[in-house]
């Protein structure tokens, strides 16, 4: 036995789906400020690199092994668990998205080589704070962005 919904309540079915979708992706997704941390401490990380490389050469590797490790822990069940983070379905990424983000990632490391081997002036203070203000900014829209779209 099948019973048409009027046209007023398929759109409140999918004004609800909409809302649900967003909450959806607003559970799953990291804080603002959790953003602006990362962006920070990448700045940071860029200034002290450009000012005190002697520091960066004896604790450089670890401070960068210790974050990655921290971001990974985040993505992983026993990690968000410690982390008291809700535990994520797997977003499997598009191979356009994997793309676009290997380009991306080439295109700031390609950049940030070619300014090294130019000798310019504070190549790691630019870049630091140039990817430090781009995760801060640009973060969590794309996490907003990648999250709906997955939802």
């Amino acid at each position: 036995m099948s019973i048409t919904p009027t046209p007023e309540e398929a759109r409140e079915a999918l004004r609800d789906v909409d809302r649900r979708r967003g909450q959806t992706a607003a559970a799953a997704g990291r804080s603002r400020w959790t953003w602006l941390a990362a962006g920070v401490l990448v700045a940071a990380y860029g200034v002290l690199a450009d000012r005190y490389p002697d520091f960066v050469r004896t604790y450089g590797t670890s401070i960068v092994i210790l974050l990655l490790l921290l971001s990974m822990a985040g993505n992983t069940r026993w990690g968000a668990a410690l982390l008291r983070r809700p535990v994520r379905s797997r977003i499997t990424p598009s191979p356009a998205a994997l793309l676009w983000s290997a380009l991306a990632l080439a295109l700031l490391i390609g950049g940030t080589a070619l300014a090294t081997a130019l000798d310019v002036a504070h190549v790691w203070l630019w870049s630091g704070l140039f990817i430090g203000v781009l995760l801060a900014a640009a973060g969590p829209w794309w996490q907003r962005r990648v999250l709906t779209r997955v939802a």
